[in-house]
């Protein structure tokens, strides 16, 4: 009679992940050992969508410019992340994930829509409609 040795996986059935010193299974296998070759396919071209240049889903790709108003004045920027750094050299702190939630109008769980971020009012520059009363 023949046995096998079964063990189970350490991982932490809460969350769902594996301990520490855990191997996957297809560890230093060939994709090919392990996947159908129409799925090796479709793999390897939406990595090539990746990697072009052009795909506007990679990071920093859909920035907008954006407007910052503070006492009439206005403020322009390339970026929420320019617009922080910047910012934050001139010691106001302000966070790009904030001016983004103000340009955007966003409602958080609470049902509260944020209207200003670092003292500023920010508006996406093509917006001008919604900002040009505001400047003096």
């Amino acid at each position: 009679m023949e046995f096998e040795l079964h063990l189970e996986p350490k991982f932490n059935r809460k969350t769902g992940h594996f301990y520490a010193g855990h191997i996957p299974w297809n560890k230093g296998k060939k994709m090919k050992d392990w996947m159908d070759g129409r799925k090796i396919k479709r793999v390897l071209s939406y990595l090539e969508l990746g990697r072009k240049a052009g795909n506007k889903d990679l990071p920093g790709r859909n920035k907008i410019e954006i407007v910052g108003i503070l006492d009439g004045k206005l403020y322009p920027f390339k970026s929420s992340v320019d617009a922080e750094q910047q910012l934050r050299a001139d010691g106001i702190k302000v966070n790009a994930r904030n001016i983004r939630a103000v340009c955007l109008g966003t409602v958080d769980k609470l049902g509260y829509v944020r209207k200003k971020a670092g003292g500023f009012m920010w508006f996406p520059a093509k917006d001008v409609k919604k900002y040009k009363d505001l400047v003096k």
